[in-house]
């Protein structure tokens, strides 16, 4: 008796010291990931698309369960808000107040859409199932803020969106979890091109979102040295050197 005593004695200060530490380190007993939590980061119309069909899984009750939004008020014409107003999802600003605790306690997943920001550690390890982004080129193709100019200017014949794990500390350099291939035409313009990575983003988001755990299973890590760059346009960025370029090239700035 005194054997068996000893026993669950010990398993029960086994199971204290576990719920003690996943407390501290945000861990969590298995869940359902069908049934999602999601703080959605976004600016502007590349978001949109994204932030609609989340909107959509939670008005349809699929698996969004609560959606709320980041994004910055300083634009004077910011879309993400007009959208969240509407359809009164809850906004919070940027900066985020909330803390580390907070977040985990209130969202499961963070989604990334054109935001713009370097988003701290503490906020990414906060969220039980990490931050997904979408972005727009074929990573590690087109790392960088402006990956849609870039891909016309360079004269690419295809470009396309990944869905990829948010990394603290680098932009753009976290795990794949898929990858949609968009072909661009010797006409294409950016307000075309941008207009439909938005939607394949927003479409292939979502069945990140509904098949998380098979997407998970699955990562790909980048190759760096596979990595090309597309910084933010500067005004010098459309000068033409009619000494150094040729046609197609002066055509596709």
């Amino acid at each position: 008796m005194k054997i068996l005593q000893n026993m669950c004695r010990n398993v029960f200060e086994y199971r204290s010291k576990v719920s003690l530490f996943c407390g501290r380190f945000y861990c969590n007993p298995p869940r359902d990931n069908s049934r999602l939590r999601v703080l959605f980061f976004g600016t502007d119309n590349f978001s949109l698309p994204s932030l609609r069909i989340l909107n959509d899984s939670l008005k349809s009750n699929g698996t969004v369960t609560s959606l709320e939004v980041v994004t910055s008020f300083k634009a004077t014409k910011n879309p993400l808000k007009r959208f969240a107003d509407g359809e009164n999802l809850r906004l919070h600003d940027w900066p985020l107040q909330q803390t580390g605790p907070e977040v985990h306690r209130n969202f499961d997943l963070g989604v990334v859409v054109s935001f713009g920001h370097l988003i701290p550690e503490a906020l990414i390890s906060s969220f039980r199932l990490g931050m997904l982004n979408v972005h727009a080129s074929l990573l590690p193709k087109l790392r960088g803020a402006a990956p849609i100019v870039h891909a016309i200017a360079a004269g690419h014949s295809e470009t396309g969106v990944t869905i990829m794990r948010i990394r603290p500390r680098h932009f753009d350099v976290g795990e794949i979890l898929t990858q949609r291939h968009v072909p661009i035409g010797p006409h294409t313009l950016m307000p075309e091109l941008h207009g439909q990575l938005a939607n394949v983003g927003a479409a292939a988001l979502l069945d990140c979102v509904e098949n998380l755990d098979r997407y998970y299973r699955t990562l790909r890590t980048q190759d760096d040295g596979e990595a090309t760059y597309a910084p933010k346009i500067v005004p010098q960025f459309a000068d033409i050197r009619w000494a150094g370029m040729g046609a197609r090239e002066v055509y596709d700035r």
